[in-house]
């Protein structure tokens, strides 16, 4: 039933249109969202177009980043804070922050607030459908959400299962114990 409702979904989705569709109210996003073609036959199917397995950016922001690199791309950040506990400089946006370990990219994180997100160049809506769509089955499932891993980065998307929401999303290395 879930599977036949986000099916539905995506038929209404304003981004149903095809490759070439982009509405007029999807100002600042790069890329329209497109997951799923439907057949409209007896066995109604949908297929993914492509599932993102390589995590380089997470809207617009690379873990090889620099802070110039990062002020270049985003802006001037709101305000600028310091984590003790991890050591890290944060710059912080409208709707995400940019961990900073000696000058250098060490997280991103994207607030829920910002309705969708940017992978590589691919826009995805925070919605658990449009997101699983897109990232596949995630190779570990925690507690506070699933984790996607690609050599040594990781994906994060952090979820709320007791009120079924999306809490944030990070892209962060991923280091070896």
């Amino acid at each position: 039933m879930l599977y036949v409702t986000l099916l539905m979904l995506g038929m209404l989705s304003p981004y149903s249109g095809g490759a070439d569709f982009e509405p007029v109210f999807a100002a600042g996003m790069t890329a329209p969202v497109v997951h799923a073609s439907v057949s409209l036959s007896p066995a109604v199917s949908a297929k993914q177009t492509e599932v993102i397995k390589e995590y380089d950016s997470l809207n617009g922001v690379t873990l090889m980043d620099r802070k110039e690199d990062v002020v270049r791309k985003k802006g001037e950040p709101l305000k600028v804070t310091q984590d003790p506990l991890l050591g890290t400089t944060e710059y912080h946006y409208k709707d995400m922050l940019v961990g900073l370990n000696d000058g250098l990219t060490e997280y991103v994180h994207v607030k829920p607030s910002a309705k969708s997100i940017q992978v590589n160049d691919q826009s995805i809506f925070l919605t658990t459908g449009h997101l699983s769509a897109s990232l596949g089955k995630p190779d570990h499932r925690a507690e506070d959400g699933d984790v996607y891993v690609e050599d040594d980065k990781a994906l994060k998307v952090f979820k709320d299962h007791s009120a079924g929401k999306i809490t944030g999303v990070d892209l962060f290395f991923k280091y070896s114990e």
